[in-house]
Order: structure tokens, then C-alpha cells, then sequence
């Protein structure tokens, strides 16, 4: 069985004449973990087990993640149209708050096994920058403190760059145990 991890998150800055305008676009971050003997259904040792019990729950939390930062860019989107108010938007990112805690538990929760535990923090460490963003972005809609917005932005970036080193872990772990 091969892992394919695909996460969609949203990005929402872009300089303009006037200031910093807010607009959303959907970035795809498809990457594809594939040929890995590993993870192929063999049950040949318990070591294998544990590591595609892993895998298959580490990518139930990536599709999940995905899921929810692609709803939550729907919404950004309706604001961006101006089919939201600024006080509507700041109280729906509320709302996703507790949902990104949670994927950041189920991800700190994972048993991990040996040799991918850099996996998970840095995927913890996504989620945990991905909800600082969004936090962020709800100070902006409310106070319109753009520092706010700059920094909102700054800790979306952090997600997207810890989350590709996480998928790298992952990669550089299944090499590993796969020699």
C-alpha cells in the first residue's frame, strides 16, 4: 500500500497599492509517497505492522487536515467577496480553532514508531503554525492591525515549510526502513 499525501492549505496575502489587501487562493501541496515496500500489506513483522498502523493514521490526520484548511479557505473566500463580514469571518476562524487543536492532539497522540518521530513534530509543528496564522488573521479582521496580517502570514509560511519537512521525514524514515 502505497501512501499518497495530499493537503491543501490557504494562503490570504497580497500586497497592494493601498496596503495590505487580503485575498485568498487555494495553494494544492500534493506530494506522493509511493514505492514503498514498506508499506506494502505483507504482515511479514510486527515492525512493519506498527509502521503502516502508523502510516495509515498519520494520512487519516493529513486528509482531515486537508479537508478542514479547504473548507476553511471556502469561507475565507465568501469574506473575500464580501459575502462576510469581518466579525462573521473572525467568529467562524473560531470556530475551526478547536478543530486544528485537535488534529494537533491526534497528531502529538500518534504512536509513533522508532525512527519517524521527527514525523509528527514537525507535522504538530504545521498545525500548530497553521492555527497561529488563523488566529492571527481573526486579530487582523477585527483590529485591522496590519502587523497582524504580516505576521499571520509569516506563521502560514512556517506551516507550509514545516509541513514539507515533516513529508521529507516521513520519505527519509521509509527509505531507512526499507533497506
Amino acid at each position: 500500500m502505497a501512501i499518497n499525501i495530499t493537503h491543501f492549505v490557504s494562503l490570504f496575502r497580497v500586497e497592494a497599492k493601498t496596503g495590505l489587501l487580503l485575498l485568498p487562493f487555494m495553494v494544492m501541496i500534493a506530494i506522493s509517497f509511493t514505492n514503498f515496500n514498506t508499506y506494502q500489506v505483507l504482515a511479514q513483522s510486527p515492525t512493519q505492522s506498527n509502521e503502516q498502523t502508523f502510516a495509515n493514521s498519520f494520512q487519516g490526520i493529513v486528509d482531515e487536515t486537508g479537508l478542514l484548511a479547504h473548507d476553511y479557505d471556502a469561507q475565507v473566500q465568501k469574506w473575500q467577496r464580501g459575502e462576510l463580514s469581518n466579525e462573521t469571518m473572525a467568529s467562524i476562524t473560531d470556530t475551526y480553532s478547536p478543530k486544528y487543536q485537535a488534529l494537533i492532539n491526534r497528531t502529538n497522540d500518534l504512536q509513533t514508531p522508532a525512527g519517524y518521530e521527527n514525523v509528527t513534530n514537525l507535522y504538530a509543528k504545521s498545525l500548530e503554525s497553521e492555527l497561529k496564522s488563523n488566529i492571527q488573521f481573526r486579530d487582523y479582521l477585527l483590529n485591522g492591525n496590519k502587523t497582524g496580517s504580516e505576521a499571520s502570514m509569516q506563521s502560514l509560511s512556517d506551516a507550509f515549510r514545516y509541513e514539507i519537512e515533516s513529508f521529507k521525514a516521513f520519505n527519509s524514515a521509509a527509505n531507512a526502513t526499507n533497506k
